[in-house]
């Protein structure tokens, strides 16, 4: 079965990732990105077929439940259910003979006419536009989605900022109670004395104080907030003027910088090229809305649709 390209338009999911401690470094928006792109598959079956829809997996009073269509079943379930379920053979052998039970329900339902139900109808009738849409979109829109090497590497050159991690720094800091003792400190740090030696006989931090202030490596975004200011200018071996913060205040030594490094361009190309699949595909779809717009006249009722928001909505928990 081929991927559905814009199926984000209908029943968005999460992607299948490695661990995150094997994933090379990608910016944030481009894995937020990737967590909303659906990727389905299945291999070929083995068994005899049916006609063009697989493998013949169990009857119904002479009607067949295919293999195509368990696969179409299980694709459409939630994401953690239908991984769990693929991982397991067992559990796949029990569904399949779930769905025949399913298939001789809908039998019996036939025989009493639930299908002519009308909210059972309508419920058939949206579930069958939704489809109609899906389709309507993989086969106008597909080919405007496609990627070649050449637009991975143009985004990589163009944007490599995103693909440096950031800068490490190691920071130690003296604690003070009043901003006079860290101004006395900090004079004296000018005449020479040792740093280290001053957090020891000073620093009110009892965490840090006998390892001379030393607070440890961070990501710069990582580093304590009010210290950022006073960090964006510093270079190594500099020490600031004194930052205030809800545990009093604090002279800040830059320790020392481990500069950023760019990763490798093979190491991000696919997830690379499945972000820029997807903004494509949105690109291409908000185009496509555009054009049919010219040539269908759409009327919203913006009071009529303010009133269904504020009864439809959940509040946030």
């Amino acid at each position: 079965m081929a991927p559905a390209l814009f199926v984000i338009f209908i029943r968005p999911c999460f992607s299948l990732l490695r661990n995150a401690d094997e994933m090379p470094k990608l910016p944030q928006r481009i894995l937020l990105t990737l967590l909303s792109v659906a990727l389905y598959g299945c291999g070929p079956a083995n068994a005899p077929q049916d006609g063009k829809r697989g493998a013949i997996l169990a009857k119904v009073d002479g009607q067949t439940v295919l293999a195509d269509d368990v696969r179409l079943s299980i694709d459409m379930l939630p994401d953690a259910p239908r991984i769990s379920l693929t991982h397991d053979k067992e559990a796949l052998r029990r569904y399949v003979e779930e769905y025949a039970h399913k298939e001789m329900i809908y039998r019996e339902a036939l025989k009493k006419g639930i299908d002519k139900d009308p909210e059972v109808r309508r419920l058939v009738a949206a579930a069958e536009k939704t489809y109609i849409v899906q389709r309507m979109l993989d086969t106008t829109l597909a080919d405007k989605a496609k990627v070649t090497d050449a637009d991975l590497k143009k985004y990589f050159e163009e944007h490599k900022d995103e693909f440096t991690a950031e800068d490490r720094l190691t920071l130690a800091h003296i604690q003070f109670d009043s901003l006079k003792a860290a101004e006395e400190a900090r004079s004296r740090l000018k005449r020479g004395e040792d740093f280290a030696a001053l957090a020891r006989a000073l620093s009110t931090d009892a965490l840090s104080r006998d390892k001379g202030g030393l607070l440890g490596t961070v990501e710069r975004s990582k580093a304590p907030p009010e210290f950022a200011e006073a960090l964006a200018d510093m270079k190594k071996g500099e020490v600031s003027a004194p930052v205030k913060t809800q545990h009093g205040y604090h002279l800040v030594k830059l320790m020392d910088v481990q500069p950023g490094q760019l990763v490798a361009f093979e190491g991000v190309r696919e997830p690379l090229r499945q972000f820029l699949a997807q903004e494509k595909q949105r690109q291409a779809l908000e185009d496509y809305i555009a054009s049919l717009k010219k040539g269908y006249k759409v009327e919203l009722n913006t009071a009529e649709i303010d009133r269904f928001v504020q009864a439809t909505a959940t509040p946030k928990k």
